[in-house]
């Protein structure tokens, strides 16, 4: 049996057709030739299988001349084959809004920031290009730009981020948020065409049934862990009074508010999304951003919260939040003022701290699903391609409270720092 995968494990719709299209997108003629690459590891792409293309193709060139010859590295998402999976994890959603992301949110931003007289001189750029999708519901896949060869890579999955590494996220989500605060304010109306084309693909009436038993076990993890690394305090008694079952009725309260800091979200910010470029030094560069599978326009305040609970260590919160947050402030800012926007009167500090103070709660409602599966060891990992017809998301997700000192306490201290912020009462 061969170990290559073939087109049709990626789509029955993904062909030699396809790979000419990604060789045009990347601006040759048509694909020679092709190889398959290794693929990731289990846990780390629950809603997708990701396949390593190399694609060879030409150019053609000017009369007289040799047709040049090019090459193209793509990463290819592609939907679960095991049809269970699929519905579990409510592949099809999740591939429509992230193709929609691609297709329509970033053509939007990018026409927005080509439009801009003088034009900025250093553009929200910080993502792959798409090359190819398809999107039908039933063979999705999504081609994209491999950023390995332009040397980018994901950090550790289980690892805490460096303060360095930390103000380089901070800053480039407060570009990614920054040009959405900039479209928003200086074209409205073709924001909310974009802003349109989004779904919410995790806390709606649509998902209650699907997630809120998941979420009572990961209720019952956080209450446990604040109860034995804070016993009888404060802590305890304003986290349990957040962990009950009301907190999916907030967490859809959160997603569905706007406010005058409404952005494109990510929706998903924790590191394996950040791929990082660094020096010959090992230090960090320049961020790119992936994974857009649950995007959403909402409050910038989700996607910082998220990041600060789910990747930071408690030492790193209390040393340096305010750096951290002014760090974001200043790059969105600076982005702004490029696009041709009043940066101080669409976000200042105390806007910023303001919609942190409504919104910054929702970094622990999301922080207690990330963390337990963070700190997950690989041999804890489901097996995703076994999952069976009527399974539920508590089969393959089913948690318990940690017995681990440490982890009870990463997990116990992002309510300590989101209630002495103010952003629990």
């Amino acid at each position: 049996m061969s170990t290559f995968p073939s087109f049709a494990d990626i789509s029955a719709k993904f062909s030699e057709a396809t790979l000419d299209e990604i060789i045009r997108n990347a601006g040759g003629t048509r694909h020679t030739s092709y190889k398959f690459g290794p693929s990731g590891k289990k846990g780390d792409a629950y809603l997708s299988r990701v396949f390593r293309i190399t694609i060879y193709g030409v150019k053609e060139a000017e009369q007289g001349q040799d047709e040049e010859q090019m090459e193209v590295g793509v990463i290819v998402k592609a939907m679960p084959d095991n049809l269970h999976r699929r519905r579990l994890f409510r592949s099809v959603i999740f591939f429509r809004n992230e193709i929609n992301f691609y297709t329509k949110v970033l053509p939007a931003i990018e026409a927005f920031q080509k439009s801009r007289q003088p034009a900025p001189e250093k553009p929200f750029v910080e993502y792959p290009r798409c090359l190819a999708s398809l999107c039908d519901g039933a063979n999705d896949f999504i081609a994209l730009e491999d950023v390995g060869p332009r040397g980018y890579r994901a950090p550790v999955r289980q690892d805490y981020i460096s303060l360095e590494d930390a103000l380089l996220t901070m800053r480039t989500l407060g570009r990614f948020h920054g040009v959405a605060l900039a479209f928003n304010a200086l074209d409205s109306k073709n924001f909310e065409k974009a802003a349109d084309s989004l779904e919410e693909t995790y806390y709606g009436e649509h998902t209650r049934e699907w997630y809120t038993g998941f979420l009572l076990l990961a209720e019952n993890v956080a209450r446990d862990a604040v109860k034995h690394i804070y016993p009888d305090s404060k802590y305890e008694t304003v986290a349990t009074n957040f962990l009950q079952p009301p907190l999916f009725d907030d967490l859809i309260n959160l997603v569905s508010t706007r406010s005058k800091l409404s952005v494109f979200g990510h929706g998903d910010c924790w590191t394996p999304n950040f791929l990082t470029k660094y020096n010959e030094q090992g230090q960090s560069q320049e961020i790119i951003i992936i994974d857009f599978q649950l995007a959403r326009c909402s409050s910038l305040a989700l996607d910082l919260s998220f990041f600060i609970y789910s990747c930071t260590s408690q030492e790193l919160r209390e040393q340096h939040y305010d750096k951290l947050l002014r760090a974001y402030l200043e790059s969105a800012q600076e982005l702004i003022k490029d696009l041709g926007g009043n940066a101080e009167a669409i976000i200042s500090w105390e806007s910023l701290q303001e919609e942190l103070k409504n919104f910054g709660r929702f970094g622990c409602g999301m922080g207690i699903e990330s963390l337990p599966m963070t700190m997950m060891e690989d041999e804890e990992v489901a097996d995703l391609d076994g999952i069976q017809e009527n399974a539920i998301l508590t089969d393959i997700w089913n948690i318990t409270p940690f017995k681990e000192p440490a982890k009870q306490q990463r997990l116990a201290d992002i309510f300590k720092h989101a209630i002495d912020q103010g952003y629990i009462k």
